[in-house]
């Protein structure tokens, strides 16, 4: 083989691999465009509904427990069923040396209507309820103005309920005692635990981007690209 043969045949390094397919960049070929709106926040209108219908039954809730309130307020003196009624329990988890009588219990319900606890938890919880029906109503046909009604209820419960209940819960350390005085401790615990839980679900519409631009979509920002400008 002479030298040229040898330069005529290709090397190792020389050799070419085909992959089957070329590529070619053209210069007139338009760069691809991401929409604008992929990322964009929808606007989320089931949220809103099913949080109105979750005040409006929280709302009957606390309609019936300002029933309860305002008819111990208007009651001058219970009867002795009522109160045997409303001792039997307390009175039969103790060992009889802390059961509290008739008359005890008639001296604190006159002490806790005096004090204006059952009132001012009664007729503030009712407050509170309309305003939630109100703004459950609004939320579940997408009108902003019902989120900021549903928080106001729900404020207003939870300063009325907490001060009701620790005007009452005054009366109960004076005259009661034992696990009847154990349970409108719980009670005044309970009351607030519930009514911030209310507070926090009625601003969630408020707090959530997506339920904001569902009640207002007035507000919702519009992009645009630089060549429709």
């Amino acid at each position: 083989m002479n030298d040229s043969q040898a330069d005529a045949m290709p090397g190792k390094g020389d050799e070419e691999v085909s992959l089957g397919f070329s590529m070619r960049m053209d210069d007139n070929q338009p760069e691809s465009e991401i929409p604008l709106d992929l990322f964009a926040v929808r606007p989320d209108t089931k949220g809103p509904r099913t949080i109105g219908i979750l005040l409006i039954l929280g709302a009957l809730v606390l309609l019936g427990q300002a029933y309860g309130d305002i008819g111990l307020h208007s009651a001058t003196d219970l009867s002795n069923d009522e109160v045997q009624l409303i001792l039997d329990v307390p009175n039969s988890q103790g060992d009889g040396s802390n059961d509290i009588s008739t008359e005890q219990y008639q001296t604190f319900h006159d002490a806790a209507r005096e004090s204006g606890g059952y009132a001012l938890r009664g007729y503030g919880l009712v407050l509170a309820s309309l305003l939630l029906i109100t703004g459950g109503i609004m939320l579940m046909f997408l009108n902003g103005l019902g989120a900021k009604l549903a928080v106001s209820g729900a404020s207003i419960g939870l300063i009325t309920g907490i001060a009701g209940s620790l005007m009452v819960k005054g009366a109960a350390d004076t005259h009661l005692e034992g696990v009847l005085l154990m349970t409108y401790e719980i009670t005044t615990y309970l009351c607030g635990v519930c009514m911030v839980m209310c507070l926090g679900i009625a601003a969630l519409p408020m707090i959530n981007a997506r339920a904001r631009l569902a009640l207002y979509p007035e507000k919702k920002v519009i992009l645009k690209n630089d060549a429709e400008e």
